[in-house]
C-alpha cells in the first residue's frame, strides 16, 4: 500500500446457534537470520532479528488477522525480512495456483455448505452468475494464494505447460522459490528505511510523522491469505497482456479470487486495465453489483494494487498526504493512524467471499439475509504502502 461506506449487506437477525469450536487460522511469523532466495529488486534483504520492536508488531498483526478467521487445518508460515533500501513500507511475495473456474466454484460451494452461518459466501455464490468468469467458465481460471487454496480444500491445480502444481507452500525456510512442496507460503518485507511507528497508539503528527507498522503488516498478511493485492490479476495484465500463458502456462483468462466480485454497475462485471488514471470505478460486491461494499483502486492501479481499496481524497492526520477510508487494505494509507482488520470492516466480507469463515465475535450466529513485479510461476511480488 502506498502512502497517501460500505453498506452492510447482511443483517444478523436469527438466534444464536449452539457454540461451535472455532478453528482459527494459524499464522506463524518466521524471522530467519539469512535470506537465500532470488533478487527481488529491492536491494539487500536483511534479518529482522535485531529489531525486536518490528518483530513485536508483526506478531501482533499475525495474531489479529489469524484470530478472526476460521478455516480447518490451515497453517500459514510467512517469512519476514527487512528491506533497508526499499522505497516502500511493506511488500509481499506470495505463492498462487491456477484452478479451473468450475473447480474453484465447487470448492466455494462445499465450504458454504459446511459453514451455513457464512451468509456472505452464500450470497456471493448465489450471484456468481453475474460476475467475471461466469459467461465463459471453460476458458476461465481462478488463481487463489496457496494459503487460500488450502483453506478451501483445493489441491492440484489446472494442467499447464509447467505441469501440475498444488496448494503446498512454494518457498523454503530461507526464501528459496521451490514452486511447491516447501514450508513457507510467502515472503513479507518491511522497510526500516521508511518512517515506521512500532508502538501504539502512534504519536501525534506534530511530534513525528510515521506509519503504523502493525497495520502495514496486517495489510501484507491479508494479501498472503488471499484478499487485496493478489486477489486480482489486473496488475499482472497491466504488466504483461499475455501473463496467463507466460505466468501460469494456461490458455485462457486467469482471474484473482476477488475478480468474480468486481463490478462497475449492477449486473455489469468489471475487469479491465486502466492506464491513464482517468476516473474509473470498479467496486467489490457480493450481490451481483447491487451494493458496493467498497471501491477498488481501479483509477490508480499503475501506482498500487487494483484489489486494494481506492483513494478517497481524505486528508491524513496533520494535513499530510491523501489517504483512503482508514481501512487496512486501503491502497493509499495515512500517517499516524493505526487500523486493524476486523468484523466491522470491508475486509471481513472479502475474507468470507473467498472462503474464510468469520463468526460474529463471541458466538456463532446464523445471519438472515434481510514496485515491480516478480515473474515466476505461481509467485507474485507487489509493492505496497509506499
Amino acid at each position: 500500500m502506498r502512502r497517501g461506506l460500505w453498506a452492510l449487506l447482511i443483517c444478523a437477525v436469527a438466534a444464536p446457534l449452539m457454540t461451535t469450536p472455532v478453528v482459527a487460522v494459524t499464522i506463524n511469523p518466521i524471522f530467519a537470520t539469512s535470506y537465500t532466495g532470488g533478487d527481488l529488486g529491492v536491494g539487500p534483504i536483511d534479518s529482522l532479528t535485531g529489531n525486536p520492536a518490528a518483530m513485536k508488531a508483526i506478531e501482533a498483526a499475525a495474531k489479529t488477522v489469524g484470530g478472526m478467521l476460521n478455516a480447518t487445518n490451515t497453517t500459514v508460515n510467512i517469512l519476514f525480512y527487512d528491506a533497508p533500501q526499499g522505497s516502500f513500507l511493506g511488500a509481499s511475495v506470495t505463492g498462487t495456483v491456477a484452478y479451473t473456474y468450475d473447480s474453484y466454484v465447487a470448492a466455494l460451494k462445499a465450504d458454504s455448505a459446511a459453514h451455513p452461518y457464512n451468509v456472505s459466501l452464500a450470497t456471493a455464490i448465489k450471484n456468481l452468475g453475474a460476475g467475471n468468469g461466469a459467461s465463459d467458465p471453460s476458458n476461465t481460471f481462478v488463481a487463489p494464494t496457496t494459503a487460500n487454496a488450502r483453506a478451501l480444500g483445493l489441491g492440484v491445480g489446472a494442467p499447464s505447460s509447467y505441469g501440475l502444481v498444488d496448494s503446498s507452500p512454494e518457498f523454503s525456510s530461507t526464501g528459496d522459490y521451490l514452486g511447491g512442496g516447501g514450508t513457507v507460503d510467502a515472503i513479507v518485507l518491511l522497510s526500516s528505511a521508511e518512517p515506521l511507528c512500532y508502538n501504539r497508539p502512534p504519536p501525534s503528527p506534530g511530534s513525528q510523522i510515521c506509519f503504523d507498522a502493525q497495520s502495514t503488516m496486517e495489510h501484507e498478511i491479508d494479501e498472503v491469505l488471499g484478499i487485496g493485492g493478489p486477489s486480482t490479476t489486473l496488475n499482472d495484465l497491466l504488466d504483461d497482456p499475455n501473463f496467463a500463458e507466460d505466468f501460469f502456462g494456461v490458455d485462457g483468462t486467469v482471474l484473482g479470487s476477488t475478480d468474480p466480485y468486481r463490478y462497475s454497475a449492477p449486473g455489469t462485471p468489471c475487469y479491465h486495465v486502466n492506464t491513464d488514471e482517468s476516473p474509473d470505478t470498479c467496486y467489490f460486491s457480493i450481490d451481483g453489483g447491487v451494493t458496493s461494499i467498497d471501491e477498488f483502486n481501479q483509477q490508480y492501479m499503475d501506482q498500487g494494487d487494483a484489489a486494494d481499496w481506492a483513494l478517497t481524497g481524505a486528508v491524513c492526520p496533520g494535513g499530510f498526504f491523501i489517504g483512503g477510508k482508514g481501512y487496512v487494505q486501503d491502497a493509499f494509507g495515512c500517517n499516524n493512524s493505526a487500523e486493524d482488520v476486523g468484523y466491522n470492516t470491508p475486509e471481513r466480507f472479502e475474507f468470507e467471499a473467498v472462503g474464510y469463515d468469520i463468526p460474529e465475535p463471541g458466538t456463532l450466529f446464523l445471519a438472515g439475509a434481510g514496485l515491480l513485479w516478480l515473474r515466476r510461476r505461481g509467485a507474485t511480488a507487489r509493492r505496497e504502502r509506499r
